[in-house]
């Protein structure tokens, strides 16, 4: 997406910074980071940057956009994972760089929804592609495949941002734990008898392992799966 011209600031105070789509969009982002995506409105930002929400359409025509532009903000601090040598450098690479995505995003609660519900096209979410797609390159990945691969993990990144994000307001997360692992292991033998044979086994990894895990088993399918 073309970045439209900067509109000029009207703002003449010498007290007051020049309002900028760069200001308006940081201070959108400390209001997230504290608040989360849901609570934050044009008026909320506009009183941060001490202007009226009237003023704020200038730089960005609606809510939804402001959003897309903090979201290209955000994936602009993703921390991108350089792969080493060997067939797993850039396995590792792009697991990395993808799990550093998923912390990224977790910062800000709920924009993992709103990256679910758009297609990014700021530079922001153009460098992490490119990165994941100069990765798979590294890997001998086809290029239809890798093309795929970049939406899929997109996908995988945001969703468990949301999740992340679900969790966070459960204070009692270990609670909810137990009582499902109890729930497996008083199950019908008869008729789930491997659920209850496994009820540790799927109520016992943490957040990390099961991330890590569908990150291999991801980039796994990457590599071996063609296109139909």
């Amino acid at each position: 997406m073309a970045q439209p011209a900067e509109p000029v600031s009207r703002r003449s105070r010498p007290s007051k910074d020049p309002l900028s789509r760069q200001a308006i969009v940081g201070a959108a982002q400390s209001l997230i980071r504290e608040r989360g995506v849901d609570a934050v409105a044009l008026r909320h930002v506009a009183e941060r940057v001490e202007t009226g929400p009237a003023s704020l359409y200038a730089y960005f025509g609606s809510r939804d956009i402001l959003l897309e532009h903090v979201l290209g903000a955000v994936y602009a601090e993703v921390e991108l994972v350089d792969a080493g040598g060997g067939e797993r450098g850039w396995r590792e690479a792009l697991a990395g760089t993808v799990g550093n995505t998923i912390e990224t995003l977790g910062r800000y609660p709920g924009l993992g929804a709103v990256a679910l519900g758009s297609i990014p096209t700021l530079p922001g979410a153009l460098r992490l592609a490119e990165h994941e797609l100069s990765l798979m390159e590294a890997g001998g990945v086809p290029e239809e495949r890798a093309a795929l691969a970049v939406d899929l993990l997109a996908q995988f990144a945001a969703s468990s941002a949301v999740e992340r994000g679900v969790r966070r307001d459960r204070p009692h997360d270990d609670v909810e734990r137990r009582r499902v692992r109890t729930a497996y292991e008083a199950a019908d033998a008869d008729l789930f008898p491997r659920v209850a044979r496994a009820a540790a086994l799927l109520t016992g990894p943490d957040d990390r392992s099961r991330r890590d895990f569908a990150l291999q088993a991801i980039i796994t399918g990457i590599q071996g799966t063609r296109r139909p």
